[in-house]
């Protein structure tokens, strides 16, 4: 997709997917990151939903230098992300939503610490308020059975690691990269932290605008995965209060 003067066939192929439904307003920023990537083999997919807005008049704006698009109904995010998967031919697939965006050497800089088809890799992700600051958040999978903490606009797994867990369960409407994660954690997958800015989040995605079902599927997922329940009324309380106060103190953060 993307030319250089280079034989492609020596280098991994990055298949990256956007997701997109009425993103009319963000998009074009999200594929004008891709397209303007240093590294030169990339083969970028596009996933819509069927927005009713402008996102589609954008898309086909690109259609030259998208390897893929499709627009139909899905059933979720999770069914999207799939559906992109199975698109995909790339050594490394990375999943970009349609409202954030690459730094201009992201790829190259992932492809870097590619060594091992086995290892999921993580660069950081520079999160945005609504007054264009930022945070830098860095992946980590420690505390991983109690808390996400793997950011997933800035991860890259091998399509090995999919073929061996598994796709994204469509069952979970929210959290599905913390169930994905959850399953590499359990079968002993590696995972590599790079210390680089790899891609910008803006806040205010769907986990934190459904809070109340994202801590509903936080619970779930643990419980599936890890046996652990809430003995009692009270104790669901309480963990729902403590998840409350920190996505109040995140909003004051970040806006």
């Amino acid at each position: 997709m993307l030319t250089a003067h280079i034989n492609k066939q020596n280098i991994p192929l990055v298949s990256v997917i956007t997701i997109v439904y009425n993103a009319e307003s963000t998009i074009e920023q999200t594929i004008l990151s891709v397209l303007a990537q240093t590294y030169p083999n990339i083969e970028y997919i596009i996933i819509d939903g069927g927005s009713t807005d402008g996102s589609l008049k954008i898309i086909d704006k690109y259609k030259d230098k998208i390897t893929k698009w499709i627009s139909e109904p899905d059933n979720g995010i999770s069914d999207a992300f799939n559906k992109g998967i199975k698109f995909s031919s790339g050594n490394l697939i990375a999943l970009l939503n349609a409202d954030d965006w690459y730094e201009k050497d992201a790829v190259k800089k992932v492809v870097e610490n590619y060594t091992n088809k086995y290892t999921v890799l993580c660069g950081n992700v520079k999160l945005y308020n609504n007054l264009n600051n930022f945070k830098i958040k860095k992946s980590s999978i420690d505390s991983i059975e109690s808390v996400m903490n793997v950011w997933h606009p800035g991860m890259f797994c091998p399509k090995e690691i999919y073929d061996e867990i598994g796709l994204y369960n469509i069952d979970i409407k929210i959290l599905m990269d913390y169930d994905f994660v959850i399953r590499c954690y359990l079968a002993k997958i590696n995972f590599k932290f790079i210390d680089e800015n790899i891609v910008n989040m803006r806040y205010g995605g769907v986990s934190n605008q459904l809070i109340t079902k994202s801590m509903k599927e936080a619970l779930i997922i643990k419980e599936n995965h890890f046996g652990k329940k809430f003995k009692h009324k009270l104790e669901y309380l309480f963990f729902n209060s403590y998840y409350h106060t920190i996505i109040y103190i995140k909003k004051i953060i970040y806006g």
